[in-house]
């Protein structure tokens, strides 16, 4: 039933939130590992690291904050309708019973109208057409109820569903502009300006200056000597 169907929503919901927690536990361990490791490497590549473990935390940020919006906004959604189909069905049985009580008095005048004699006739018709209007009156009714009650379901699904794929894609489009910059900072990595400052600073400069040239492959050895 409906109130079922919205209660389970409402439980996912709840039951995504606390999932989450547990992966932003372990994403945050990641990032606290790969951010001491980039205090400790060399200022080459460090402010790049940085910027990238700060990329990796707001978007850990932003899953967290879209979490706890749609459960703020939906899950309200989903609760009230249990209440909402409570109130429906007791309504809809109260009008129900009003309807096929009127429904038996309409055939109880109509086979009395067969019976009667012409003094009661006038009467019996009488009454019969106001039981038949109560009849109709009353099937209005529940007929009204059921389409405000599969509107406000519809509709009430669809503010679900809509809102849910917008914080969705606000929240993801978010996460692309941070997932985009730390790959461009990994791009932005120079590995042979890094070697060389890294060899600057761990090796000797007369060691760094006293090592021999490298022959290339178009030069020989005795090339190399030549020159020197």
């Amino acid at each position: 039933s409906t109130d079922i169907m919205f209660q389970k929503i409402g439980e996912s919901l709840v039951s995504s939130a606390a999932s989450a927690s547990a992966a932003r536990d372990k994403a945050d361990l990641f990032n606290v590992c790969l951010s001491d490791y980039a205090n400790r490497e060399n200022k080459a590549i460090r402010g790049e690291l940085v910027d990238y473990c700060e990329c990796l935390k707001a978007v850990e940020d932003k899953k967290q904050a879209t979490l706890t919006t749609m459960t703020e906004k939906l899950k309200p959604i989903c609760d009230r309708w249990k209440a909402i189909c409570t109130e429906a069905q007791v309504t809809l049985k109260t009008l129900c019973t009003a309807r096929d009580k009127e429904a038996k008095a309409v055939r109880t005048l109509e086979k009395t109208k067969c019976k009667e004699g012409s003094k009661k006739a006038d009467q019996v018709a009488a009454d019969l057409a106001a039981k038949q209007a109560e009849l109709a009156r009353k099937t209005g009714e529940i007929t009204a109820l059921m389409q405000q009650f599969h509107s406000q379901k519809l509709g009430d699904l669809k503010l679900l569903l809509s809102t849910y794929s917008h914080i969705q894609m606000m929240s993801h489009a978010r996460a692309l502009e941070f997932y985009t910059r730390s790959y461009q900072d990994m791009v932005d990595i120079n590995v042979g300006e890094y070697v060389e400052t890294v060899m600057n600073e761990t090796m000797p400069l007369s060691i760094s200056q006293s090592t021999p040239a490298l022959a290339t492959p178009n030069q020989s050895i005795d090339q190399l000597n030549v020159t020197k």
